[in-house]
């Protein structure tokens, strides 16, 4: 059996060899990737074809292949390559991984999401069967999979909405137990990881409001059947894990005698949007004053903290930051407007880009390369959103306060944005959330403007 499974393995990689040979053909004029073919054909004449050395090549020249946008030649080479490890190391080897994961990218990227679910899937199954020992690469892994799930949920088809939404989260939170096993529950390495999660509950609490397909298998309670939770209860639990989550980060910030009080006055910020994001505005403007006094407290000036609280925000902040100086750093540039008479940007300018046609109710959890130029599909807007207002409850009769509603908004400009869905666009500014301005932590009536950029269309793939 041994004997037949190697002369299967040898037999696919002499195939990928006649694939890879054939490919060099076809590719006159571009010198990088005629270079890095030859580099590797002189390579493979040195030594034998399922030499271990040739592998690492082959991962180079399928990233090349893969940007070039020619995926059947990448996978060819990912393949090859994948078995050569196999060859040299058996089936459940952690460095076929690089390979497994480059081919469900390649999948992404031409447009099969079916075989990269399947691919997923079984990515998934080795970490959980053949991984032997947890390292700081089996926390990189896992929380590439959740990206790459929430990725799944942007341009896989809708029916997988849902799938993508639990196996991100899934991922997410294996990588955070497997990160306090290597570490400990208070060690600062998990900051970013646990940051991830709350994004991912503010988007299942956006798909579950949105209601849809989607939003119905996410309150099932085992998927595939009809046992429902209702929607309130689905609400409570992400808002409530959130707030598990927020306490965690507290103790980390909190551990070992090395309280970070500027630290711990950030939480309460990011914990005060999470509170506004989900209608505990009373809760929230407390939260706001107890993160302005803590920031004054650990020796941040009470203008600073003003100056940064300012300018309004879209809720959720994209990334934690654990000190107003870096958050200061990392206001988010603004994409360069096109030339066009009268159309300026201040730079407090909020804003907005729609994660794809098939969510954008929200924007990307993932880092995206920069905002660049923006061509078309974009639309610039004047906001006005509230301070405190008393709102008295009929049925309870009791009076609340809220705050950052979106009062009225003026369009101000729109690119390539047909009048008939300019009604529409105006709609969707009722899908954000936003932190108003504060002074001394208390919420104030502000304006703002927002450049709001558009989903592109769907890309259109031919097999």
């Amino acid at each position: 059996m041994k004997k037949s499974a190697s002369n299967f393995a040898m037999l696919l990689v002499a195939c990928g060899l006649a694939g890879l040979a054939a490919a060099q053909d076809l590719v006159p004029g571009d010198d990088a990737l005629l270079q890095a073919l030859e580099q590797f054909d002189r390579l493979e004449q040195a030594r034998n074809n399922t030499d271990m050395q040739l592998a690492e090549p082959l991962l180079q020249i399928a990233s090349q292949y893969r940007a070039r946008g020619r995926f059947a030649d990448a996978h060819a080479a990912l393949d090859r390559g994948m078995q050569i490890v196999r060859i040299n190391n058996g089936l459940y080897s952690n460095q076929q991984l690089p390979f497994l994961e480059g081919k469900i990218e390649n999948y992404a990227d031409w447009g099969d999401w079916e075989s990269a679910r399947e691919l997923l899937e079984h990515l998934m199954w080795l970490h959980r069967t053949k991984t032997r020992f947890i390292d700081q690469a089996l926390l990189d892994d896992l929380m590439d999979v959740s990206r790459f799930h929430l990725r799944g949920i942007s341009e896989d088809s809708l029916e997988f909405q849902s799938y993508h939404f639990r196996r991100a989260l899934s991922a997410n939170w294996l990588a955070v137990g497997a990160a306090e096993r290597l570490w400990s529950a208070t060690d600062r390495r998990l900051v970013p990881m646990l940051y991830s999660l709350i994004k991912q509950y503010h988007l299942q609490t956006i798909a579950v409001n949105r209601g849809g397909r989607t939003g119905y298998e996410l309150r099932q309670i085992v998927p595939g059947t009809d046992w429902l939770r209702e929607r309130s209860e689905m609400r409570l639990y992400f808002y409530e894990t959130g707030q598990r989550i927020f306490n965690q980060l507290e103790e980390i910030y909190s551990a070992e005698g090395a309280v970070d009080a500027e630290a711990i006055a950030m939480i309460r910020l990011y914990r005060a949007d999470w509170q506004l994001i989900h209608s505990r505005d009373e809760q929230a403007l407390e939260s706001y004053r107890q993160a302005f006094d803590g920031l004054v407290a650990a020796n941040v000036s009470a203008e600073l903290v003003n100056q940064y609280l300012a300018t309004p925000a879209v809720l959720p902040v994209s990334d934690f930051y654990d000190s107003l100086d870096n958050a200061l750093m990392a206001r988010v540039e603004q994409p360069d407007l096109p030339d066009q008479e009268g159309l300026e940007l201040d730079d407090s300018a909020l804003y907005f880009a729609e994660w794809s046609n098939s969510f954008p109710y929200a924007s990307s959890p993932l880092r995206d390369s920069g905002a660049g130029q923006l061509d078309s599909n974009f639309a610039l807007f004047s906001l006005n959103l509230s301070g405190p207002t008393e709102i008295s409850r009929w049925l309870s009769s009791r009076t609340i306060i809220e705050f950052g509603n979106l009062i009225d908004a003026t369009l101000l400009h729109s690119d390539q944005v047909s009048v008939e869905n300019r009604g529409e666009l105006r709609q969707r500014l009722n899908w954000l959330q936003f932190r108003p301005r504060l002074v001394d932590g208390s919420p104030e009536q502000s304006s703002a403007t927002l450049l709001y950029q558009q989903a592109p269309a769907p890309r259109v793939l031919d097999f």
